[in-house]
Order: structure tokens, then sequence, then C-alpha cells
């Protein structure tokens, strides 16, 4: 699966990052060269000496270094922005697949809170790459570089200046793993904030027509309240890496620099050379500032990278085994001893003996909440049976590859699920055929006079869940969906449930038509399609299926 290729989160993967973390190194180093190669030679050979004729050169000197440091700050920023964003691109592409491949209804979490976790999680991991990685380097660089200078002149000062750094690191430490803990719970809180956010807005229709305001504000202040806290608390202990860094690190300087004035006294070290040192020291007050803050962008982004990659861990139930006992094959859709139970809970479906056929208009109706639904998932392979098969001119469908499968089965979900986009979006999802298929698909379930006297036809673009078309108008564009792939096989979930009477009536001869040249399999809970059924199946409260004697064919 293309989610296994997926660039590392925390480190980066392409040639241009690795350019990027050298400009930050180059940068580093160019911070430090300024000190030694314009500070002596200014007091000890300027003003020391007076020569002056020396300035313009130590000058130019010293600004070609400026200059090519701000070159590779350019370049550092400039590459490591380029893989933050490339990184998240691709990480927003990956969890969304591997999420889309699971079997229905097992999403580790909502649609809206899942969407936000993914956004949220992915903007501090590219705060970090852009940033906190570059920060990093060029400042770890910068202190070694400094470090490596002082030991070279003031070995003894360098090795006290190591010991009084000790407490600083364990201070950081400990405040760090604090933060990455109450990162992962604000990450958390911000997940049900967009849960709470999307649910409210996707019910907006029944929101208003409950006057359920304070119902919906009172679940998203509790949620929103939450992750307030939450990232209070997150800020705070981010706040503290830098001021925390400073005071001891200029704790320690005050000891280095009564340290060292009994070298000045003794005057063993020349003025620039004082100075050097004394402004090399100074230098490490920007990699006590900007280090404790790339290193919370990281323990920020480790938090998030871990509740990424729980979601590519997210578990696919097991199949249970099937068992396909001895028999012969038949035509057609066959039901041989299927039965079926959720994990822990009683059976659901018992010992389904069914054959349905090839073509014909098939009614399966019910009390609600008897395996209707779950015994299409069970034909559509989203689910396994816990025992029996279910066959298609006796092969199993579950042995079949799944784009076999689809092809075989075609879908009319109760909820039409239509995409933002043009209608030729919505019948295509992604396929490909000529508009006159198209047409010919419209055609079939009464719908073409209609888009033909859109202005913009098959383009014509539908707001969310199809606003803009009728309820009975979108169920007859699901089943032009459908029939797009000329399944032999078409399912269809309670399709006459929010149609009127006419739009009841408009389906009915379109599902008869159907039925002449495939299987047409409904579930029913009203008269009018059980009526013009060839067979109607009833579901009892046992979870069996009996075969009923149709009204009329």
């Amino acid at each position: 699966m293309p989610g296994n290729r997926l660039p590392p989160l925390l480190w980066p993967h392409t040639p241009w990052a690795y350019l990027g973390l050298m400009a930050a190194v180059l940068n580093a180093v160019s911070r430090v060269a300024i000190v030694p190669l314009f500070v002596p030679p200014v007091f000890d050979r300027v003003l020391a000496d007076g020569n002056t004729a020396a300035l313009p050169r130590l000058l130019m000197s010293a600004g070609s270094v400026v200059i090519a440091g701000s070159l590779m700050l350019l370049l550092q920023d400039g590459f490591l922005g380029r893989e933050a964003a490339q990184v998240a691109a691709r990480w927003r592409e990956g969890p969304f697949q591997e999420l889309l491949s699971l079997t229905p209804g097992t999403l580790p979490g909502t649609s809206g809170g899942l969407t936000s976790r993914i956004l949220t999680d992915l903007k501090d991991i590219e705060s970090y790459l852009r940033y906190g990685l570059g920060t990093l380097v060029a400042e770890t660089f910068t202190l070694i570089a400094i470090l490596l200078v002082l030991l070279a002149t003031q070995a003894q000062a360098t090795v006290l200046l190591l010991l009084l750094g000790a407490p600083l690191i364990l201070t950081l430490q400990r405040l760090g793993k604090r933060l990455e803990v109450a990162s992962k719970t604000s990450q958390a809180a911000t997940e049900e904030v967009g849960a709470q956010l999307q649910e409210g807005l996707k019910l907006h229709t029944v929101i208003r027509a409950f006057l359920a305001d304070s119902f919906a504000l009172t679940r998203l202040r509790a949620a929103s309240e939450e992750t307030r806290s939450t990232t209070v608390r997150r800020n705070w202990l981010a706040s503290l890496q830098v001021p925390t860094a400073q005071v001891m690190v200029f704790a320690a300087i005050g000891v280095l620099v009564a340290f060292l004035s009994r070298s000045i006294a003794q005057g063993t070290l020349t003025t620039g050379e004082v100075v050097a040192f004394i402004t090399l020291v100074a230098l490490l007050a920007t990699p006590a500032q900007l280090l404790p803050r790339g290193y919370a962008m990281l323990l920020q982004a480790r938090a998030a990278r871990s509740r990424l990659q729980e979601l590519r861990k997210a578990p696919t139930p097991t199949p249970a085994p099937t068992h396909s006992p001895a028999r012969e094959a038949g035509e057609g859709l066959e039901l041989y001893g299927v039965s079926f139970s959720y994990p822990g809970q009683a059976p659901l479906l018992q010992q389904l003996h069914a054959g349905f056929g090839r073509h014909g208009l098939v009614a399966v109706t019910g009390p609600s909440g008897q395996g209707k639904t779950t015994l299409f998932h069970l034909i559509l392979g989203f689910l396994t049976p816990t025992a029996g098969v279910i066959s298609w001119d006796g092969k199993p469908l579950d042995g079949l590859p799944e784009p076999e499968l689809r092809a075989l089965v075609g879908y009319v979900p109760q909820e039409t699920g239509m995409v933002r986009g043009s209608l030729r979006d919505n019948l295509l999802l992604g396929r490909c055929a000529p508009d006159s298929k198209l047409w010919r698909v419209l055609k079939a379930v009464h719908l073409e006079q209609h888009v033909n006297s859109l202005p913009a036809r098959l383009d014509t673009l539908l707001l969310e869940d199809g606003a803009g078309f009728s309820g009975g108008q979108r169920q007859r564009l699901a089943i032009a969906r459908a029939l797009l792939g000329e399944p032999p096989i078409l399912l269809l979930d309670e399709p006459s449930s929010n149609l009127d009477e006419h739009s009841e009536r408009v389906l009915v001869t379109t599902l008869k038509k159907q039925a002449a040249t495939r299987l047409v399999v409904v579930i029913a809970h009203r008269r009018a399609l059980a009526e013009a059924a060839a067979q109607v199946y009833l579901i009892t409260a046992g979870g069996r299926l009996q075969p009923l004697t149709p009204t009329s064919s």
C-alpha cells in the first residue's frame, strides 16, 4: 500500500532537505567564525598597534562572512520549508487512504474528529520541520563550535562551563517529558472539538428544527473548555523552556567570568583575546534561547507523530472463518446457512437459506434492527459470515478479489452520499466513462430531462449532501451512479424511505425495469416496493429468513 512508503515525520528524506541542514550548519559556522576573524585583529592590530590600513580589509572579510551566513539562512528556511510542505501533503494523503480502506463502521473515531486530528497534528509536525529542525541543527552546531573555540583558548574555563550546564540539561529533560504528555492531551482535546463542530454543522437542519442551539453549544463548550485548559498547560510548559535556559546559562556565565578574572588580571591574554572570549561566551545566549524552543517544537511534533502513527495501526477486524458445506452449485445469488454475530453479542442472523436468482426484484423486509443492512454488508464483503457462504453462480463472494466483487455488486445506501462537485463527478466517482453513457444511466432513472434543462447540465455543481436536488432526484442519481458499472447485482437500502408517492412510483417503475436484466435486492419498509417484488423475504426477530408470498409481480 502507498501508505507504507510515507516519508519519516521528524527527519528529512529528500536531498533538498539535507541541503537545508547543510546550510544550517554553515550558517552556524559563519556566526561563530566572525568573532575570531574580526574581533582580535581589530583590537590588537587596529586599536592597539594603530594599523588603520588593515581595517577596510577586515571589514570586507567580516562583511563577506555575514553575507554568506545570511544566504545560508535563506537556503535553510527555503529547503526545510519545502520539505515540511511535502511531508505534510504526503501524510494528509497516506492516513486518509488507509482509513478509507478500513471496513465500514470501524473508523477509530468520528469523521470530523479524525479530520481535525490529521490536520492539527500535521500542523505541529510541519512547524517543526520548517522551523524547529533547522533551529536545532544550527544552534547545536553553533554551541559545539563556540565550545571548541573556547576549549582551544581556555580549557579549564570551558570544562567548568560544561559542568555548570549539566543541571540545565536535566531540567529541560524533565520539562520536556511533561510537555510531550501535555501535547498529546491537548491534541486529543482538539480532535474532540473538531468532532463536535462537524456534527453540529452536519445536523444543522435538525438543530434548527428542534431549536437545539443551546444543546449543541453546551456539547461544544465542554470540549472547547477541555481544549483551552490543556492547551494553556502545554503553552506554559513550552514557554518555560526558554527563560529556564536563559537564567541558568547566564548564571553559569557569571561563574565563568569570575573564574576568568584571575587570568585577565595576570595579563596572560591580550585585549583582543579577552574581548573575543567574552563575546563567544555571550554568543551562547542565542543557542540558550533557541535550542529549548526548537526542543519544545520537537516534543510537540513527537506527540503528533505518535497520534498519526496510531491511525496507521487502526485495527481491521479479523474475519471469522467461513464454513462452506458441500452443496450443488446454484445459479445467481445464494445464501447457504449464513449466520453472523458481532463480537461479544448474540447472533444477529442465523442459518439464512435463500436463492435470489440472477434477475428479478427481491424485497427484504422486517422490523428495524433485525439485520437487514447487515445482510447487505455481508453481500458487499464489508463483513464476513461467521458461518455459511454467500455465492454468485456457485462462487463464494468472500473469495473474490475486491475489484471483481465491486464490479459484481452495485450499492445504493439509504443516505445517498453525494459529494461536493459536479453531477459528472457524482456519477463517476473517479471512474472513466463517456458522457453518452452518463446520459444513458440518467435516462434509465428518469433524470435525463431534468439534467438536460439545467444550464450547466452535467457540469452542474452540487453542494454538501446534494443540496439543490430533491430527495427523489438524489435517490435516482445514486441509482444511476450504481448502474454506471453495469453490475449484475444491485442492492438498495430503503430507497423509498424519504420519498413522496410520486417519486416512489417513479422509483418502483425504474427498479422493475432494471430487474428485467439484473438482480435487484431492496430493503423495503413501505408497501409499494414489497408489492412490486417478485420475491419477498422477512427477517424475523430471531434472525431467520422467511419467504413470503408476494401480493403481485
